[in-house]
């Protein structure tokens, strides 16, 4: 690894500007904190740009540039209040497009903690892709990135309007609370097929419940009037991963 104790002002000032989402997109890059978030990317072959660091060097990872920052600095460059002792200069999460069987729309998801959780479900539990619709938050945000633990770099996504979710080959099925099946009752076809998950807000567009081929509910035995959107993710993924059992 290369080694360079001195960091310029104008450097700490141009990662400070990283945690707007303006310069994020003009730049492509993001600042990611923590070791084991750092090690979950490494394991998945993603490397950064740079390594920041306080007080102890991380291990080496080869041709990648290592610089030693104060408590201070640390914490102007990255999100949180305490930040952590490690950080690094990665490269946005961008779109890729794959075949799949088993994928997820989520519809105008806007809570960084549920989306990441909900790429983080995704990938413990086999779902091959997630279509998000436009006014979902940004997916590059070291929130998403951190509640994902990185998994905004494993499951391809893609960014899809209710017109291309209709385009796509694949049986659309709305999770809802309405949802006229049970979803342990619901057996998965061999068909692909895409579950549309709406806003915590206001559910799923009645656009898009209009375009469901079928809709499924997940039956509570409380008086909840209401799942926390990540919580239905991680309830319709173990399920799916079951084969439906």
């Amino acid at each position: 690894m290369q080694i360079d104790p001195e960091i310029s002002k104008q450097k700490i000032s141009d990662l400070a500007k990283l945690k707007q989402k303006k310069y994020r997109q003009e730049q492509r890059l993001v600042v990611v904190e923590g070791q084991r978030l750092i090690d979950q990317l490494l394991s998945f072959g993603i490397k950064p740009v740079e390594f920041y660091y306080v007080e102890r060097s991380p291990a080496g990872v080869a041709g990648i540039g290592s610089y030693e920052l104060t408590p201070q600095q640390m914490q102007r460059i990255c999100e949180s209040e305490n930040p952590a002792d490690l950080a690094g200069l990665f490269r946005l999460p961008e779109e890729r497009r794959q075949k799949h069987k088993r994928a997820l729309y989520l519809d105008r998801i806007s809570d960084p903690g549920n989306l990441g959780t909900i790429f983080r479900t995704a990938a413990a539990f086999g779902i091959e892709g997630i279509l998000l619709s436009a006014d979902c938050c940004e997916i590059g945000s070291p929130k998403v990135i951190r509640a994902s633990l990185g998994a905004v770099y494993k499951v391809p996504f893609h960014y899809a309007s209710p017109e291309d979710l209709s385009a796509e080959p694949a049986k659309l099925i709305a999770v809802d609370m309405g949802g006229s099946i049970s979803l342990s009752r619901y057996q998965p076809s061999p068909e692909a097929e895409i579950y549309i998950l709406g806003s915590e807000a206001h559910g799923i567009d009645p656009e898009l419940l209009g375009k469901a081929d079928l809709t499924l509910r997940i039956e509570m035995a409380g008086k909840m009037e209401s799942l926390n959107v990540a919580m239905s993710a991680a309830i319709l993924c173990y399920h799916l991963s079951l084969g439906g059992s």
